[in-house]
């Protein structure tokens, strides 16, 4: 039969261990959160976005650089409501992809006009 003090001790004891147990897994946690991962990142040079237009058809946009005589151009290649097809255009993707959801939109690359 175990006194009152032992049962004490006992029920502090647990109460420390899982304490320590929280918090070194929370310090483990937290250090591997401060670690970069070279997966992800500002680095990549081409991006997907698809998605459904207003008018319920679906989208998809790819974004990506192509080197053309020295200099870094940007492409889209785009499936949608305006058709499918590759365009070299500066345009942000946000504002490309409600151009590819309108099925009247022209759509032309930047160099039409040299």
């Amino acid at each position: 039969m175990t006194t009152g003090s032992s049962q004490g001790f006992q029920r502090f004891l647990t109460q420390a261990l899982v304490t320590l147990a929280c918090a070194s897994s929370s310090l483990a946690w937290a250090t591997n959160a401060g670690q970069p991962n070279a997966a992800a990142g500002n680095n990549e040079d081409t991006f997907v976005f698809a998605g459904i237009c207003a008018n319920g058809q679906a989208y998809r946009l790819m974004s990506y650089q192509k080197k053309i005589g020295g200099l870094q151009l940007s492409y889209y290649d785009y499936d949608g409501p305006a058709g499918k097809s590759t365009v070299q255009s500066e345009t942000p993707p946000k504002v490309m992809a409600v151009r590819i959801c309108r099925p009247s939109a022209e759509i032309i690359s930047a160099s039409y006009w040299e």
